[in-house]
């Protein structure tokens, strides 16, 4: 993965943004373990407002891995090009 040699911007829009973020509901329920998790949707929820806010992007991107599941990859990208 390619990454800024610099994150000088991005570090304190980050920080910015998490002194506003909220934990996420956890509102998905998987029977088999008989427990509530926060599912993908609720993550974004909690998080996305407050990283734009703070002038960061984030993009999602899947790709293959073993046994036929998909890695999830998400990348953080401020205003500044970082």
């Amino acid at each position: 993965m390619i990454t800024s040699d610099s994150i000088s911007k991005l570090a304190p829009a980050l920080l910015i943004a998490q002194k506003s973020i909220k934990f996420a509901k956890k509102d998905a329920k998987n029977p088999f373990f008989k427990s509530t998790y926060a599912d993908l949707e609720s993550v974004i929820n909690a998080v996305k407002q407050s990283l734009n806010d703070a002038d960061i992007v984030f993009i999602q991107t899947f790709s293959p891995s073993r046994d036929g599941f998909l890695n999830l990859t998400t990348r953080l990208i401020h205003s500044s090009g970082e």
